[in-house]
């Protein structure tokens, strides 16, 4: 499984799984991008994020891709992470996405009930976006 969309009274949550931290980062991604709705991946853009910790990282990260698509009126439909530094910590990645309007408006991913999880089986991200 990817991701799951968690019951949530206002806003939207989910949580993304992954056998890496890498991993469940595009599918934290993957799950952000499919409130906007579908699209090709005709565009590219190149994001380098550095953070104090993990879950500093995976917002900023999460954050910076959706400045990008409201900035830009593009949407994207996945990330690569073509770097992952855990020490400071860092990513650099690559999004994918088409030129177009979303479906849907999301304001903010927030830090509310914001986990990031690694377990033996793997890693779990917990996010609450603000719509």
């Amino acid at each position: 499984m990817e991701y799951r969309f968690l019951e949530h009274t206002a806003d939207i949550m989910f949580e993304a799984y992954g056998k890496s931290y890498q991993e469940a980062l595009q599918n934290a991604a993957k799950a952000m991008f499919s409130v906007f709705g579908s699209a090709s991946e005709k565009e590219k853009a190149s994001f380098s994020v550095s953070a104090h910790n993990i879950e500093e990282l995976t917002v900023q990260a999460l954050a910076d891709l959706l400045a990008h698509m409201d900035t830009h009126e593009i949407v994207f439909s996945r990330i690569a992470v073509k770097r992952f530094d855990s020490k400071g910590p860092s990513v650099e990645i690559e999004a994918y996405g088409e030129k177009k309007r979303p479906r849907d408006a999301v304001k903010a991913v927030t830090y509310h009930e914001l986990e990031v999880l690694e377990e033996k089986n793997g890693w779990t991200i917990r996010i609450i976006l603000d719509v």
